[in-house]
């Protein structure tokens, strides 16, 4: 049940349980999915149903960070995308990208980034370019940060 000041309501509509206690671990993609790290998987939480859909496993490591591509803020943008990504940083250094294609509502591991960091991934944003170019930035406790691009396949003459 919502409390109200001046107004405004806001009240909580899940708990998560399993969540890893790391700064950068959740985010919201346009798709209205929001991902976390949960161990060495990847939960994909759906606010309307309040319920966790699925578990992304790949990753031997702690899941530091997620990012979607394209992300919450760009949510106007890509109302006509068929397929979302979902990039997963963990504490070995190693990003994963995933793919979740929206017709199917079928998940898939696409590829780990290549030259991972040194240390654990600590952060990961980026945003679109195009319907298939992206570029994301990746920061580190060896006190790096990579820039990274993306290309993305075409819904057309695939």
């Amino acid at each position: 049940m919502p409390e109200f000041v001046d107004g405004i309501g806001v009240g909580r509509v899940f708990i998560g349980a399993g969540c890893n206690r790391i700064v950068n671990n959740v985010s919201w993609g346009a798709c209205d999915l929001v991902a976390f790290g949960a161990q060495n998987g990847v939960a994909i939480f759906c606010p309307k149903a309040a319920q966790i859909l699925t578990t992304l496993r790949a990753h031997k490591a702690s899941v530091n960070c997620t990012h979607w591509i394209p992300s919450s803020k760009f949510a106007f943008k890509a109302k006509h995308l068929d397929r979302h990504y979902l990039l997963s940083g963990d504490a070995d250094g190693i990003i994963l990208l995933w793919e979740l294609s929206l017709a199917g509502k079928k998940w898939r591991h696409v590829l780990q980034v290549p030259q991972p960091h040194k240390k654990g991934v600590t952060c990961i944003t980026g945003i679109m370019v195009s319907d298939t170019d992206a570029i994301f930035a990746s920061t580190s406790s060896d006190g790096t940060i990579n820039i990274w691009e993306l290309i993305l396949p075409s819904a057309v003459g695939e």
